[in-house]
C-alpha cells in the first residue's frame, strides 16, 4: 500500500513543531581555583576566543566580555554586540542575553557557572530559551559552536 497516495505531501517528521528546544549544555573541567577560571573567561576572553572560525568579522576581530556583555570589535571600528550582560557573580556565575545572529527573536539566555572542584573547576555553559519550533531549532543547530569554544577555554586554562 506504500505509495498509494503519493500525490499527498511528505508529513513533517517533527509532530510537534512548537515544541521549546531543550538546553544547549557543555562542561569543561579547568585545573585552576573558581576566581582563576572566571577571571579566564571574562578578563582575558580576547586572547582564547577562536575569532577566525566564530565572529562576524572573521581574523582580526577582538571579543571582549564587560559590564556592556559580550561583544566583538574590528581594529577598523566595526562592532557587533553578541549578547548583553544581565548577571555577573564572580566568581560563580554569568548571566547574558544573546541575540548573536537572531536579531529577530526574542534574545535566548546564556549561563555560565563555575563551580570549585577542591582546586579545580567546572566551567558549565547553558544556552537556553530558545525559541519555540523551527527558529527554535535553528538556534540550536547554530549555538552548537559552544562545545569548540568552551573547549578553546579549557585548553587556554590548562585543560587536557
Amino acid at each position: 500500500m506504500q505509495g498509494l497516495f503519493s500525490h499527498a505531501p511528505t508529513p513533517d517528521p517533527d509532530p510537534t513543531p512548537d515544541e521549546d528546544s531543550g538546553p544547549l549544555r557543555f562542561t569543561v573541567r579547568v585545573p585552576v581555583a573558581d576566581g582563576k577560571a572566571f577571571e579566564g573567561f571574562t578578563e582575558y576572553i580576547h586572547l582564547w576566543w577562536p575569532a577566525d572560525e566564530y565572529s562576524r568579522f572573521g581574523s582580526g576581530t577582538h571579543m571582549s566580555l564587560d559590564q556592556d556583555g559580550l561583544a566583538e570589535e574590528t581594529d577598523s571600528g566595526e562592532h557587533c554586540q553578541w549578547a548583553s550582560l544581565h548577571e555577573a557573580t564572580a566568581p560563580t556565575r554569568l548571566e547574558l542575553r544573546c541575540t548573536y545572529d537572531f536579531e529577530d527573536l526574542p534574545p535566548s539566555r546564556v549561563v555560565v557557572t563555575f563551580v570549585d572542584e577542591g582546586g579545580e573547576t567546572d566551567v558549565t555553559l547553558t544556552h537556553d530559551h530558545l525559541s519555540a519550533g523551527a527558529d527554535g531549532r535553528r538556534q540550536s543547530e547554530a549555538y552548537s559552536f559552544w562545545a569548540e569554544i568552551l573547549g578553546r577555554f579549557g585548553r587556554f586554562m590548562g585543560a587536557g
